[in-house]
């Protein structure tokens, strides 16, 4: 009988326990409320100075210049069958036929051509490159973002490809960062994509 007693008490005063707490919940609810409205004033009032800093450091850019460098509909189209294209693991004979089985090793993951008058690929050697494989024209040669990849050295070469709408600048690794800066400046005015800049 008494552990039925204890039992029976403990039970109203977890109920008082969850209560209080079930209380704390909401009055810290309520208090996070009125610091979120209290603070959304501020943070309303920061942000329209953040952004007349940004156009001051812009200066007089044109929005057009941008519209020009982005992509059409074709360009996305042509970037979604790139990135769509099969890629076939073409493995040469390296050996025994034993070690081009193991396909986890990247050593034997690229193509030879077999030279010999003995050697005879058969189906367990895998593909070997033949007609067939090659990529669509309407593809080739393409960036993965749709664009023709064009390697820019100097600005001439820039201005070069400035009226084309499916070509990209490729700046080339031996550009300087002065080079590189003003050719950037110089890109975005004529609204080319570039890739690595």
């Amino acid at each position: 009988m008494m552990p039925d007693k204890k039992i029976g008490k403990k039970k109203p005063a977890a109920k008082a326990k969850n209560k209080t707490a079930v209380v704390k919940k909401e009055a810290k609810a309520e208090v996070k409320k009125a610091v979120k409205k209290e603070a959304k004033p501020e943070v309303k009032k920061a942000a329209p100075k953040a952004e007349k800093k940004a156009v001051k450091v812009k200066g007089n850019e044109k929005p057009a210049a941008k519209a020009k460098g982005s992509k059409t509909k074709e360009i996305k189209a042509i970037s979604k069958k790139v990135k769509a294209k099969k890629r076939y693991l073409f493995r040469g004979r390296f050996g025994s036929r034993n070690s081009v089985r193991n396909i986890s090793d990247k050593k034997w993951q690229r193509w030879r051509k077999p030279r010999g008058i003995d050697i005879h690929f058969k189906i367990e050697d895998g593909l070997y490159p033949k007609t067939g494989y090659g990529t669509p024209n309407a593809i080739k040669n393409r960036h993965p973002s749709g664009f023709i990849d064009v390697l820019v050295k100097n600005p001439a070469e820039l201005e070069a490809i400035s009226g084309k709408k499916d070509v990209a600048a490729r700046f080339a690794s031996t550009l300087g960062k002065k080079k590189r800066k003003t050719m950037n400046e110089r890109a975005e005015k004529l609204g080319i994509v570039v890739l690595n800049g």
